[in-house]
């Protein structure tokens, strides 16, 4: 198999791994930024600085608290007690497009390789990114159209603060290779 024929499969598969959806929402970090995305009625999942979580319909946001109907009682939080606030919302049809593109150019590569093993020479080939973009693009629509089916809990908003930081450090020792990761999330470290 040819090395250009390699790269185009291999760039294609690159660009559909990075490629970053247009569409991609924000993280709310303020009741101001929560009003554009949340309105009253909506359903919500709120999450509070001590892990507990209550589902209720939105009935007021001010730019210091959100209302909620929970059961039939009004339940107020102030902004200040809130880590999180979760919604139902469907999934973004990018990342189903992505990888529907993944499997199916990987799918297309080795049916290629296969076809191309029959004919001698370099004629059969051509077909192997051909069939990579062929099923790749059959693989994108097929995984938008399963995400367009599927909706989950997505975080909308959520309390601001210390930013995770992520150390990867190499173990190079006779017998022993690898990478030793640790996560520190508020200040606190810790190994995965």
């Amino acid at each position: 198999m040819p090395s250009s024929a390699f790269r185009i499969v291999a760039l294609a598969l690159l660009f559909a791994l990075t490629a970053t959806a247009a569409g991609a929402q924000e993280l709310a970090g303020s009741f101001d930024q929560l009003r554009v995305l949340l309105k009253p009625g909506e359903t919500v999942l709120v999450t509070d600085g001590a892990g507990r979580e209550v589902r209720g319909t939105v009935t007021d946001l001010s730019p210091s608290s959100l209302a909620l109907r929970v059961g039939g009682a009004r339940r107020t939080f102030l902004e200040t007690d809130i880590a999180s606030i979760q919604q139902r919302r469907p999934d973004p049809l990018s990342n189903g497009a992505k990888w529907g593109f993944v499997v199916g150019a990987g799918l297309g590569v080795l049916g290629g390789i296969t076809i191309a093993s029959e004919y001698e020479g370099s004629s059969g080939t051509a077909l192997i990114p051909m069939l990579a973009l062929v099923y790749g693009g059959i693989g994108a629509g097929a995984g938008a159209g399963i995400d367009a089916m599927h909706s989950s809990e997505q975080v909308i908003y959520g309390r601001r603060g210390t930013p995770a930081k992520v150390t990867l450090r190499p173990i190079l020792s006779p017998g022993r290779r690898g990478l030793a990761a640790s996560i520190a999330i508020g200040g606190r470290a810790g190994r995965p």
